[in-house]
């Protein structure tokens, strides 16, 4: 895998989670932490379970101790949340754009005692599965954003490469 092929994919992630975040930013507080039966529940909810487990693997990655889990009711609303996330992203982005394609073929060590122990992955497949992980949430936030009568908006990787060539 080379390195730009990876960047392209977590500039992906995070971009379609850029035009979530203006669909978001319509909804009233009440809705962004409106229960749903469905997955993680609200839409605050998901997307705190986005940036909490990029954050997490960025660790992994890196060899740095796994940050605490956030608490959901520290973040109200959209206002809250945000600043969050931006923090986290950048640093995401910061990381991937120092990597070579050298380093992503590095066999990073990971520690899951709760998954049945030790498991080596390439970084590479580490970071495809982040942006994979994250395309998972997103159709399930289109979803709950069309339930609350939000626009949603197509989310295929081809339409966003297409819309970076304008």
């Amino acid at each position: 895998m080379n390195a730009p092929a990876i960047k392209t994919m977590v500039d992906y992630h995070y971009g379609m989670y850029d035009r979530i975040w203006d669909i978001v930013q319509e909804l009233s507080p009440q809705q962004f932490v409106a229960e749903s039966d469905y997955s993680l529940g609200s839409l605050r909810n998901q997307l705190l379970h986005v940036i909490e487990v990029d954050n997490r693997w960025l660790a992994r990655l890196q060899n740095l101790p796994l940050p605490d889990f956030l608490t959901e009711s520290d973040f109200p609303d959209q206002a809250a949340l945000r600043p969050t996330w931006d923090s986290i992203r950048a640093d995401v982005l910061a990381y991937t754009d120092a990597l070579t394609t050298n380093d992503l073929e590095e066999v990073v060590e990971l520690d899951f005692p709760h998954r049945g122990g030790n498991y080596r992955n390439l970084r590479w497949q580490i970071l495809l599965h982040v942006v994979n992980h994250g395309t998972d949430h997103r159709a399930q936030i289109l979803a709950r954003l069309h339930e609350l009568g939000a626009s949603t908006l197509e989310q295929d990787l081809i339409l966003y490469l297409w819309s970076a060539e304008d």
